[in-house]
């Protein structure tokens, strides 16, 4: 009896985004996780018979939404996908999910097309992180085709290992905070809890199509909650009480903020010594409130305060960092 050849499993050790560029795809970086993007469709159903039976079949194909985590080595195209999303200039982008395996061969590829940003989070920014920084993207598409790879070299080996490495000191310890006006030393802040920007998705079927038709809608901002250092609270309560005590005119104590993502060395005399890796800039900025964060008698610790911040609008820009 002849021997039966099996088709052994392979184990996925690295994915790896592409977004399509003048006709061609090219690599935007390696991907931490990769979640939904799953096909489904809802049954319809139809009684025939008097007996009660029922048939089953599938209806209009739908798209999960894709989830995925990203470093800071991201390249440049990759942000401008992000920061047009911000501004109300949404950009439809086609491109594919890549899943290699440990010797650095192509298994399997999934092509993705007119992919739209629905929400973008980032990290909690703490000076006492340890980890590295990842921020999570989940984008919605129109269609998604699974496509069964060969066994070939997938190209840029060392351009990953180099990414690699440049990721490993991508803390989210290393970031400042200004608020122009207000702020004295950006190198202060002691903490920025995580927070999703979000565009709303507006699903359009149309009849002689297959898939859903998606647009663009409205972008949300979140509102920022920071922690500071008590002994630096004095011009923020200034801030709250001209705003909310003494009824000043809200534009008139609106400001300009801004977050960095810093590499290791660009820090020094409260001065930024270097150019970020990537920039929040944060428009018409407004206190809503502040208190003391909790303190135990039982631990030393140092005295913070938490403020809570309101923002019309974040615009992204990427810094030479990336690659």
């Amino acid at each position: 009896m002849a021997a039966q050849t099996r088709t052994r499993p392979y184990i996925s050790s690295r994915f790896v985004l592409e977004l399509d560029d003048s006709g061609s795809s090219q690599y935007m970086g390696t991907l931490q996780t990769i979640e939904g993007g799953t096909f489904k469709s809802e049954p319809l159903e139809e009684k025939v018979g008097g007996n009660g039976a029922v048939i089953k079949y599938p209806g209009r194909p739908k798209f999960e939404d894709v989830t995925i985590q990203v470093g800071m080595t991201m390249a440049p195209r990759f942000w401008r996908w992000l920061a047009k999303s911000f501004s109300y200039d949404a950009q439809r982008v086609d491109g594919s999910l890549v899943a290699l395996d440990f010797d650095n061969r192509e298994r399997w590829r999934r092509r993705f097309s007119n992919a739209l940003i629905r929400e973008v989070t980032f990290p909690t920014l703490d000076g006492a992180a340890k980890e590295p920084a990842y921020l999570t993207v989940k984008f919605a598409v129109e269609s998604l085709k699974e496509e069964q790879s060969g066994s070939n070299q997938y190209p840029g080996e060392q351009q990953y290992k180099d990414e690699w490495e440049r990721q490993r000191t991508r803390l989210p310890s290393m970031f400042t905070f200004k608020v122009d006006g207000i702020s004295k030393d950006p190198a202060e802040t002691c903490k920025i809890d995580g927070f999703t920007i979000k565009q709303e998705i507006i699903e359009n079927p149309i009849g002689k199509f297959l898939e859903n038709n998606k647009e663009p809608g409205r972008v949300e901002f979140p509102n920022l909650a920071v922690t500071i250092l008590q002994r630096d609270a004095g011009p923020w309560m200034k801030w709250w009480d001209a705003l909310v005590r003494e009824g000043k005119h809200v534009l008139s104590q609106q400001h300009t903020g801004h977050i960095w993502f810093l590499p290791r060395d660009a820090v020094g005399s409260g001065q930024l010594q270097s150019k970020p890796l990537l920039t929040l800039d944060l428009f018409g900025v407004t206190i809503l409130g502040l208190g003391p964060v909790k303190h135990d008698s039982k631990q030393l610790q140092l005295q913070k305060v938490k403020l809570d911040l309101a923002c019309e609008r974040i615009d992204l820009k990427g810094g030479e960092g990336t690659v």
